[in-house]
């Protein structure tokens, strides 16, 4: 790694120690115990991948975050849809579409012969497409059954899909030869939009109010009732 990536690499490491610091202190791991996870996550895999610059530590680093990220959109579909029964059987039925659908091209398009890296180098970039059909179509229901969101779901949902955008075509790119020479660009731009995405997060995070992790029914004012006995 080069001293500007290690420098960025640095920043962005401070950046999520910093958003797990403020989803403790405002204590919205209680609403989204994944997110904080896959927060957690990030952390340590972004570590173990320093520690183990190679091939075979970044595949093991892509595989981790996209376990991650399933795990967020699992949530996510609990979160914003665990109060409205409908919309939430279809979020399912249209998870297990996209998972259905992912599988079986990603098993009739992978050769028999192809080797090990080709198989990991073409199904890696699959997962990250797979987490961007599933939070794009969770968007299209919010938008459908016009279901209210808090804060930082809505931000985490919003702001997540474009940059698995990003990552995906830049993910796809470091394989193709003719992008050789823009590799550290690549990696650059994946990087620095992430940050800003976790930048987003914090805002959003540390300017709402801790959320319960259930709903509460407001309080009634309290009536005082005189009987009188005649």
């Amino acid at each position: 790694m080069t001293t500007l990536q290690v420098v960025i690499w640095a920043l962005g490491q401070l950046q999520m120690i910093a958003l797990l610091a403020i989803l403790i202190v405002r204590r919205h791991y209680q609403r989204l115990p994944i997110f904080t996870v896959f927060v957690t996550g990030t952390i340590a895999s972004g570590t173990f991948l320093r520690l183990n610059y190679t091939w075979n530590g970044f595949m093991i680093y892509s595989v981790v975050l996209a376990a991650l990220r399933f795990g967020l959109a699992f949530e996510l579909t609990r979160g914003i849809f665990g109060a409205f029964p409908a919309a939430a059987a279809t979020a399912r039925r249209v998870m297990f579409a996209i998972l259905m659908v992912t599988a079986v091209i990603a098993f009739l398009m992978t050769s028999r012969s192809a080797t090990y890296t080709r198989v990991h180098a073409e199904a890696v970039p699959r997962l990250g497409a797979t987490a961007i059909w599933i939070l794009t179509a969770f968007a299209g229901l919010v938008l459908w059954y016009r279901l209210p969101l808090a804060p930082l779901p809505r931000a985490v949902l919003i702001g997540y899909a474009p940059y698995l955008l990003v990552y995906t075509v830049g993910l796809s790119l470091l394989f193709s030869a003719e992008a050789h020479p823009y590799r550290a660009l690549i990696g650059y731009v994946n990087s620095l939009t992430f940050m800003l995405v976790v930048g987003h997060w914090m805002r959003v995070a540390w300017r709402t109010a801790p959320e319960p992790s259930a709903p509460q029914l407001p309080r009634l004012p309290a009536v005082v009732v005189s009987h009188q006995t005649s």
